[in-house]
């Protein structure tokens, strides 16, 4: 993989460079965001590291100026920065970055999410070869109408992918959080360590002074003052209390990566043929889980999760569903917005209505949403599949699924399935 290094400053530029390096992959350099920016022109680098200050063109507009581009193949760009603030991280993912990475930085980190980046950049290609392959096929629409029929579940799981894709880093960074603390409080939990066994030293030489019988009383008061003055450097009382803490929150910062492991697992497993009764709040809950990091910055998300009958299906299907309508919410959401779940049953039904205060969708396009290929994005950003695969599996399921929008004030998705 070619990787193009943006950096003006000369040792950050190297030890990124050491890290590429390391990894097998080729590197080109530049010091400033203009050079960088030429390079990438007549390179086409499969990946942008870039410093987010840097003199004649920052990386933020550096950023801006390749996925403005138009380059055929998708290229992965994650910013280096010293700035950790909300609006900071913001603006690092409104100018089309992929992923960040906070400075001081440590090369095995750096490495990691190269090797992250790698495998989404590879799926986004795949991805981009599959659109311009279904395009050229679109002239021959009785063959290929044939053939999307023969690779119905390829295609479905395809299109699962290139979402998962997409969330990925995301999901990284969320699972990049608790592990940094994690790896933080071992570092104390460390420090400590040597603390107590130094103390527990002391009073093992105590011990001794008082068995051996032929120490004085004199040795063994000084003996005593030695661990009460070392007990007071070392903070007894906060380490007893500070050490049980650090330990809860390891325990939470695991078992919050095992949820999203989990989470995301059942979600890009491809499933079996056989329906299964499913409880669709917790469907909702781990969808949630896995696009958390896609709405967080764009949109406050309010659950009112009923009572409800069990659905009979495919949950991996339905989830994609959700994550297809979620997804879709934040990207209608400019600033930051709200987004609205609730379930609830009406007769034998169980009824999901999720609402965005989002752009809306102009009125003439609401008959074609559903539609194979149809799609208000940009061109490279929407295949114009989501929806139709979301209404092709709530039909599937024997479900209807309904739009409700009105520009400027927002959408709302209703989806209704048969309970059980």
């Amino acid at each position: 993989m070619k990787i193009l290094i943006a950096e003006d400053d000369y040792v950050s530029r190297l030890l990124v460079k050491k890290a590429v390096k390391k990894i097998g992959h080729d590197v080109l350099e530049a010091e400033n965001g203009r050079i960088a920016w030429d390079m990438f022109l007549e390179h086409e680098p499969d990946m942008v590291i870039s410093d987010w200050m840097m003199p004649e063109m920052d990386g933020i507009e550096l950023c801006k100026k390749i996925r403005n581009s138009k380059k055929k193949t998708y290229s992965y760009v994650m910013l280096l920065t010293a700035k950790d603030k909300t609006t900071d991280l913001v603006e690092v993912f409104n100018a089309g970055a992929d992923d960040y990475i906070i400075k001081p930085f440590k090369p095995d980190e750096l490495r990691s999410r190269i090797n992250s980046g790698e495998r989404i950049t590879k799926l986004e290609r795949e991805h981009h070869d599959m659109q311009e392959q279904l395009i050229r096929k679109n002239d021959k629409l009785d063959e290929t109408l044939k053939e999307l029929k023969s690779t119905q579940a390829q295609v479905l799981q395809s299109e699962k992918m290139a979402g998962i894709g997409q969330l990925a880093a995301g999901v990284a960074h969320e699972i990049n959080n608790p592990i940094g603390f994690i790896s933080s409080n071992l570092e104390a939990l460390n420090d400590y360590m040597v603390d107590v066994n130094t103390l527990l030293d002391h009073y093992q030489t105590l011990e001794k002074k008082i068995n051996s019988g032929g120490d004085s009383i004199r040795d063994i008061k000084i003996q005593v003052k030695i661990i009460s003055e070392f007990e007071e450097q070392i903070e007894i009382d906060y380490l007893r209390e500070d050490i049980p803490e650090l330990l809860n929150d390891c325990k939470e910062g695991t078992a919050r990566v095992g949820r999203i492991v989990a989470d995301l697992k059942s979600f890009a497993h491809p499933g079996n043929d056989k329906k299964m009764l499913i409880d669709i709040n917790k469907g909702l809950e781990s969808t949630l889980n896995v696009v958390y990091n896609e709405l967080k910055y764009k949109a406050t998300v309010t659950k009112n999760l009923g009572k409800i009958l069990r659905v009979e299906g495919f949950p991996q299907k339905l989830n994609q569903v959700f994550m297809n309508i979620l997804v879709n919410a934040g990207q209608a959401i400019e600033e930051k917005g709200e987004i609205k779940i609730q379930t609830g049953t009406k007769g034998s039904n169980v009824v999901i209505r999720i609402c965005d205060n989002g752009c809306g969708i102009e009125k003439e396009h609401l008959s074609k949403i559903f539609n194979p290929f149809f799609t208000t994005k940009e061109i490279g950003k929407g295949t114009g599949l989501g929806m139709n695969i979301a209404y092709n599996i709530i039909q599937e399921h024997n479900g209807t699924i309904e739009i409700e929008s009105e520009i400027g004030k927002g959408t709302t998705f209703i989806i209704t399935l048969p309970g059980q």
